[in-house]
């Protein structure tokens, strides 16, 4: 039953079709499910100027992030050459299989033009929540699914768009979030 609940996500993921709004970003330092549960959150910044202080770890050359997407811990690559944020089909069947990305998360499909310069396919998805550092709250972000299974997750900027700015110190290894006012 699982195989074919994976294969209708897969079809799915590539058939339907949709449009979506751009969403804002929340903070709140003080995390807590109770918060989690309202669209109308208040940012809450206790007295930090608008900035946020995320830990990275860097492999390589690549700066990752942790990550929880729909409530599942990841590490994602902070991609600021990436439009959108990215996951791949394993990642995507996953939510899908614990009941945490739904038939009405999926969006459609988009054409994307990868590094190689080459164009695909790609499932256009809704991530109901993705939480940077236990941090930073982005609701309702639109991320395109690879085919790629061992595709790399990448923070692109769909969500990086909704700050007003990020500064990268890599002597101390952070990323300084600014948020934008509202």
């Amino acid at each position: 039953m699982k195989s074919c609940k994976t294969y209708l996500l897969a079809i799915s993921l590539f058939l339907c079709a949709c449009q979506g709004k751009h969403k804002r970003i929340y903070i709140d330092t003080n995390y807590s499910v109770e918060n989690l549960e309202s669209e109308d959150m208040q940012t809450n910044m206790n007295g930090n100027n608008g900035e946020i202080v995320v830990p990275f770890t860097e492999v390589g050359g690549v700066k990752s992030i942790a990550v929880k997407v729909n409530g599942i811990g990841v590490n994602m690559l902070f991609d600021t050459g990436c439009s959108s944020t990215l996951i791949s089909i394993a990642e995507a069947n996953y939510l899908y299989q614990k009941g945490l990305l739904e038939n009405e998360d999926i969006l459609g499909n988009v054409q994307a033009i990868i590094a190689d310069g080459s164009v695909v396919n790609n499932a256009l998805i809704n991530l109901k929540e993705l939480i940077i550092a236990d941090k930073i709250i982005c609701r309702n972000v639109r991320a395109t699914v690879t085919e790629n299974a061992s595709a790399p997750l990448l923070l692109g900027n769909e969500v990086l768009d909704r700050a007003a700015s990020y500064t990268i110190d890599n002597t101390r290894k952070i990323i300084i979030f600014k948020l934008k006012e509202e």
